[in-house]
């Protein structure tokens, strides 16, 4: 029942003493991780994570030995392990980083960067029972890591993918990487893992040809879609694929799976969001709403889709599921 938070900071942060890093960077912001005890009324550790750039910390994941996993963007002279898969800055402008942090919060065990020439950054990250972890984000480099085999090696000249990348356990290569995405630009947000090790990304695509597969539910899209992409345990083909849209205009965040494989993705829309009979609220708030959707297990349909919202912009950020099937779901309001 211990919660850990990661993002950012410009200093001044409260940390405790014998975390791994005590002392702000003194670059535009720093990655902060910290995890408070069950009753919520201290920290256990809190800690500063960044070097002299600017570092935002956008996911995280506990494993079953409480260590925590950490990505998100850094602008270089990030912290980094020796033996650890990237040691060296790739970035013009930014690199994903994947940090896994011990159980004390006292030492990196291994950190490493995630990136080519260009504008690449980790969303959201996921852990197995075996310690590798999983990660996605967007890639705006072409020749950001990917490995052979991959269910895409390519991506266009122009734009950026999102991408999804499996780092071994000990942090120092890569089991998989693809891109996943189309000839605009994409963008992974969240991810989570089933128990045979497949991985679900949900995510942004502002093209029309984002990959899809066949018998999925919604196989077209337009102009600002939501996706949702099962991929295959070694990452080499798509199980499913589909758009979740309207009329354009909205956006995947946040995923979580229960055990029978059905996926739970929330976000925003701006537009006529697909929602099921029934459902809580079937008409739109206006200003922009959160919605909440059930996929089934095979990608084909929905068990439930819902909007969320008042009058004014709201937004959903993260999901988590109960062994019930009851979904929570945060985010912001300005209704």
């Amino acid at each position: 029942g211990n919660a850990y938070v990661t993002g950012q900071t410009e200093g001044l942060f409260p940390i405790t003493v014998d975390a791994y890093q005590t002392t702000y960077s003194g670059g535009t912001w720093d990655v902060f991780v910290s995890k408070l005890n069950a009753a919520g009324s201290a920290l256990v550790y809190s800690t500063y994570l960044g070097g002299s750039s600017f570092d935002i910390g956008y996911g995280i994941a506990v494993d079953s030995s409480d260590s925590a996993y950490v990505t998100g963007f850094t602008g270089g002279s990030f912290p980094t392990t020796i033996g650890a898969y990237q040691t060296t800055y790739g970035g013009s402008t930014s690199d994903a980083f994947v940090t896994k942090l011990n159980a004390a919060g006292s030492a990196l065990v291994y950190s490493t960067y995630l990136g080519g020439n260009n504008y690449d950054g980790g969303r959201g990250i996921a852990v197995d029972s075996n310690g590798s972890a999983y990660v996605t984000g967007q890639a705006g480099s072409t020749d950001f890591p990917i490995t052979a085999g991959a269910y895409q090696t390519v991506r266009p000249i122009y734009g950026a993918n999102a991408f999804a990348t499996k780092l071994n356990a000990a942090g120092n290569g890569l089991t998989y990487s693809t891109f996943l995405g189309g000839s605009g630009y994409d963008i992974g947000y969240g991810i989570a893992l089933d128990s045979s090790g497949s991985a679900y990304i949900a995510g942004h695509t502002s093209g029309y040809n984002f990959p899809t597969t066949v018998g999925a539910y919604q196989t077209t899209g337009g102009d600002g879609d939501t996706f949702v992409t099962k991929l295959s345990v070694a990452g080499s083909a798509l199980i499913y694929s589909t758009y979740l849209s309207g009329n354009g205009g909205n956006s995947g965040s946040g995923i979580a799976l229960d055990s029978s494989g059905n996926a739970y993705v929330t976000g925003f829309t701006w537009s006529l969001f697909p929602t099921t009979a029934g459902a809580y609220q079937t008409t739109y708030g206006d200003g922009g709403d959160v919605f909440v959707s059930k996929l089934n297990a095979a990608g084909s349909g929905f068990v439930y889709s819902t909007y969320l919202g008042g009058s004014g912009i709201d937004n959903g950020y993260g999901i988590a599921v109960d062994s019930n099937g009851s979904a929570y779901v945060t985010g912001y309001t300005a209704s």
